[in-house]
């Protein structure tokens, strides 16, 4: 689920409230963002949006409970499935008021593809980044265009197929990050610079948005061809033998239905 925290200053502070699954995204969490995107696109009740994860930690990616559904699900449903992401992440992006990401802790998989398509990214040296896709047998199709778009090719190799656990200073270094804080300063900062950004012309923003999402689409083109490819991709890795037998080895492992 997700919860709308507060309003203040014309700042809208919402949190993915499954602190039990830290914060993993479910698609009824998927569907309830979405939705949120599109409902608050032109709200006159706030010009910035915080997102952030509740009791500490941002998110650990995509509901391992969820993936382990597609097992049993027609390649239809499956399909229907990873175009849920695809939606969520083309919803931000274009989302007309400035997305502010506070990453606490750290985040996996599919939520470092939330912190690709917000706009700023405020977070902790020590917060720890990690996709863990493949190691469940698994492919980063539907967030990898965005990351790509966001850090370059180069980065998003190296990142996606090693897997390796990677810190603020690094997402900071690769483009992932813009300002990196100690961790007890991570409210009063997002908060200030939240409320710093309210502060300018909202119809200026809205077109500033527009004129970057112009240019990006330009430089790479996430094109409906290219969201369906990457969905196809995932929907087809949920049912292959490898990711069956890795996902299941990962509930044995840890019952927390959360990325490892």
């Amino acid at each position: 689920m997700i919860t709308i925290k507060k309003y203040i200053n014309q700042v809208c502070y919402i949190e993915i409230d499954r602190p039990d699954k830290k914060n993993a995204l479910a698609k009824s969490t998927i569907e309830k963002l979405i939705d949120f995107f599109k409902t608050s696109a032109n709200s006159t009740q706030f010009n910035v949006l915080v997102l952030s994860g509740s009791n500490g930690f941002f998110s650990a990616g995509a509901d391992l409970g969820w993936m382990k559904e597609g097992m049993k699900q027609s390649d239809v449903e499956n399909l229907e499935d990873a175009q849920l992401f695809n939606s969520l992440y083309h919803t931000m992006s274009i989302y007309p008021k400035p997305i502010l990401a506070k990453v606490e802790s750290g985040a996996y998989g599919g939520a470092i593809g939330l912190m690709a398509c917000s706009d700023v990214v405020i977070t902790s040296p020590d917060s720890l980044f990690k996709f863990s896709e493949t190691a469940l047998g698994l492919i980063p199709a539907t967030v990898a265009p965005y990351i790509v778009k966001k850090i370059g090719n180069g980065n998003a190799r190296y990142l996606l197929m090693s897997g390796n656990h990677f810190n603020g200073n690094d997402a900071f270094r690769y483009g992932l990050a813009h300002i990196l804080v100690p961790n007890k300063d991570l409210e009063d900062t997002t908060q200030k610079t939240a409320e710093q950004i309210s502060t300018l012309g909202p119809k200026a923003l809205a077109k500033t948005k527009e004129l970057l999402n112009y240019l990006d689409q330009k430089a790479l083109s996430i094109s409906p061809e290219t969201q369906d490819y990457c969905a196809s991709l995932i929907a087809n890795a949920r049912k292959l033998e490898e990711s069956q037998e890795r996902v299941t080895s990962f509930f044995k492992r840890n019952k927390s239905h959360t990325n490892d």
